[in-house]
């Protein structure tokens, strides 16, 4: 009887205190769509004024022609500018081809995942967009790749997709960095696949780095752990690491002969336009925000007036940092040293209807380890099929098939940054994404790992001609 209690102190607190954003958590929390709520209220509060006013409708039209010469060619001057950029840009990717490079790592890689970031550092190539005519006129835009990882009846293979014009940027960049792995075009899986709603269920879903504290959702400066924390890149010895990227590949080699997994982080630079230095990002700005919040709160003064004192005065306050502060400041300190990416992750899960049970919960929570709960930040499931609880948001399984064919759809095409799929990206560094997706070394001994017999090596300099 704890939670329908716990239910009416909620509401009861709610109508105590009149809090609009409490309002919409709390009908979201029931499964109902904070655009479905105030559609609600919107006809509602126009049918209360329609009582008001006679003949609303015709009132409103004379002053909507009345006023016309005013608002409409503002109207159709902006809608040209998107729909030009819109044409522009879709023109623009149209034209480019798309490759697929299959990465076959051998049985001994010892590099640890350092040399992904590395590698990851130039990709950061903000090319042709750094004029407003390139971006208005020519649709270019920022190139895009997409690191993957598949399991294909538990065989886990390892992608990058890229366009044409990079993919001997890619190749050089990943042979400089692991001169073990060797790089093929390979056939598109998931054009391969197809999908039959008669026979499969699909679960699909996006991740976004959060905060544990939801009110600092969007801000994208407290990261997880990566390799540096693990302290991946100090011990040479493969029988001593300990890599938890081997419990995210343990789960997609769990797979079934009739079950896939794939795993998407699609991912380009993250600058401001016309600037070519990193350090002028707006995630640059917002990370140096939160690092001037952690100092205040580690100073010696009165917790409530931590918030009030401004950046000048924050330089004369004697710090005291907890264990909390310190690594706070050493990881957000140390990643402004890094080149930023947007990232649109995402992953999906296939299987038969008679196999699907739970198994989608390993995907939802398989960053798990990889998070830290007290002082950092998670990988949250988020969009698709995870906002699906009750029934009354999916009626005869309608939306969900809707939303399966939206993914398909969407991880295809590799779209997330532009039409005509979107997404509002999280911003990682290369430390991150190096530490969520690398080669992995030989200290992983994973069954359904595809590793080559041996390892690609050039033949020797001094054979006879």
């Amino acid at each position: 009887m704890a939670a329908p209690k716990s239910e009416l102190a909620t509401f009861w607190n709610l109508l105590k205190k009149f809090d609009w954003w409490s309002w919409n958590n709390w009908f979201y929390a029931w499964g109902i769509s904070r655009f479905l709520l105030h559609s609600i209220l919107f006809v509602g509060l126009l049918l209360i004024l329609s009582l008001q006013i006679p003949n609303m409708f015709l009132f409103a039209m004379g002053w909507l022609i009345g006023t016309s010469p005013v608002w409409l060619p503002i109207a159709l001057l902006i809608g040209f500018y998107e729909i030009w950029f819109w044409y522009a840009r879709s023109n623009f990717i149209f034209h480019k081809t798309p490759v697929l490079l299959e990465m076959l790592i051998p049985r001994e890689i010892t590099r640890s995942p350092r040399a992904m970031e590395t590698a990851l550092t130039n990709l950061w190539v903000p090319q042709g967009v750094t004029t407003l005519y390139m971006r208005m006129f020519k649709g270019w835009v920022l190139p895009w790749y997409s690191l993957e990882m598949a399991s294909l009846g538990g065989e886990i293979h390892f992608y990058i997709w890229v366009w044409k014009d990079w993919q001997k940027i890619v190749e050089a960049t990943m042979y400089a960095n692991y001169p073990e792995i060797e790089l093929r075009e390979a056939e598109d899986y998931s054009q391969k696949f197809r999908y039959n709603p008669d026979t499969q269920t699909c679960y699909g879903c996006g991740w976004r780095l959060e905060p544990y504290n939801p009110k600092e959702r969007y801000i994208d400066a407290y990261v997880m752990k990566t390799y540096i924390d693990l302290e991946l890149d100090k011990d040479p010895k493969e029988e001593v690491k300990v890599d938890p990227f081997g419990t995210v590949l343990e789960v997609m080699g769990s797979m079934n002969k009739d079950q896939q997994m794939w795993i998407q982080f699609l991912i380009t630079p993250e600058f401001r336009w016309g600037k070519l230095n990193p350090s002028e990002s707006d995630w640059k700005h917002k990370v140096e925000e939160e690092v001037q919040k952690v100092r205040r709160l580690a100073g010696i003064f009165p917790p409530e007036s931590a918030t009030k004192l401004s950046e000048y005065e924050t330089r004369f306050v004697r710090p005291r940092p907890t264990w909390v502060h310190e690594h706070q400041l050493e990881t957000m300190q140390r990643n402004l040293g890094k080149h930023p990416f947007a990232v649109v992750p995402r992953g999906i899960f296939i299987s038969p209807h008679k196999d699907f049970g739970v198994r989608f919960w390993d995907m939802r929570w398989i960053w798990r380890p990889f998070a830290n709960p007290q002082y950092m930040t998670q990988m949250r499931n988020r969009w698709y099929h995870t906002v699906m609880d009750y029934p009354w948001q999916d009626l005869h399984d309608m939306r969900w098939e809707m939303l399966t064919r939206r993914f398909i759809d969407a991880y295809r095409r590799r779209s997330g940054f532009y039409s005509p799929w979107e997404f509002p990206p999280n911003v990682m560094t290369t430390e991150l994404l190096a530490t969520l997706y690398h080669p992995p070394s030989s200290s992983i001994q994973v069954p359904g790992l595809v590793r080559i017999s041996s390892k690609k090596s050039a033949p020797p300099p001094n054979l006879p001609q």
